[in-house]
């Protein structure tokens, strides 16, 4: 008997689960409109979960229909064409839903917060969403350090794209911060504490003067976006120049970056020695 109603405990649960996630469709589908930058495309999502009687009102419009939803819409994206919506978990009440949300920029700066309440007709459809903005809103203390350490990543990524991919040495000085430092290890060729992006061009070139290089694997990123760090992990295959001999081996380069600009880098090569005397060997 405990087991019957267990399975129909079961069954009631997942009923009612089913039909939460029956009742938040329209306003799944309210945030993807949000998301589409095609106005043509959006329209088509609108008349899924909107009526010409479905009305929105915010602090900057108060309309109704299927259009003029689209419109504020296409206003919207005028304005900020780099959007990106993210929104937190829905409550559900009868046929009311409320969650926050944040809109950020492509550099993950802050562009405005809130909250929304959506009223549902119950058949799939938006009646009404009243929305209401955070002016004192902010990114929690993790959302800050992620998207700083999304944008180390891609600051790192690109320098690694100009120096061993695309040789784009323009691009690479902005990547640089004036007076930034490398340092090469004692006992290579080319060692020492290069200061500022001439130095470091200059540093590059003699490098050049003892190897080929080719990337074996391509380099794993991490980091620690308190310090404004990023180290990555990857292989190199070198052909001396000097004996035309080849070696494999792994390399780490730590990063320092501060205000979206690489401050200071610090290669650790595997064996330092073995490197050295295979740069310098002949044939």
């Amino acid at each position: 008997m405990r087991k019957i109603y267990f399975i129909c405990f079961l069954f009631v649960f997942n009923g009612l689960l089913a039909q939460k996630k029956d009742k938040l469709y329209p306003v799944t589908v309210y945030e993807k409109v949000w998301q589409e930058r095609n106005s043509d495309a959006r329209l088509k999502m609108i008349k899924i979960i909107w009526l010409e009687d479905s009305t929105f009102e915010d602090p900057s419009a108060s309309i109704k229909g299927i259009t003029a939803f689209n419109n504020v819409i296409n206003e919207f994206y005028k304005k900020f064409p780099d959007a990106v919506l993210t929104s937190g978990p829905k409550i559900v009440k009868d046929n009311y839903v409320t969650w926050e949300w944040k809109i950020q920029d492509s550099k993950n700066k802050l562009i405005m917060g809130g909250r929304d309440f959506a009223r549902l007709n119950g058949k799939g459809q938006v009646s009404k969403i009243i929305g209401f903005w955070d002016k004192d809103a902010t990114l929690s203390e993790a959302d800050v350090l992620k998207n700083l350490e999304a944008e180390n990543f891609k600051i790192v990524a690109q320098y690694y794209e100009c120096l061993f991919k695309t040789r784009d040495f323009n691009t690479m000085a902005t990547l640089i911060e004036d007076g930034a430092i490398y340092n090469q290890a004692e006992g290579l060729p080319y060692s020492g504490t290069y200061k500022g992006f001439n130095e470091w061009t200059k540093m590059f070139a003699k490098s050049t003067e003892f190897f080929e290089l080719e990337i074996e694997k391509e380099p794993v990123y991490f980091s620690d976006a308190s310090k404004n760090e990023v180290i990555i992990y990857f292989t190199i295959k070198c052909k001396a120049k000097k004996s035309g001999k080849t070696l494999s081996m792994p390399i780490s380069e730590h990063f320092d970056l501060k205000d979206g600009k690489i401050t200071a880098i610090r290669p650790f090569y595997f064996d330092t020695k073995q490197f050295a005397e295979f740069l310098k060997s002949k044939k």
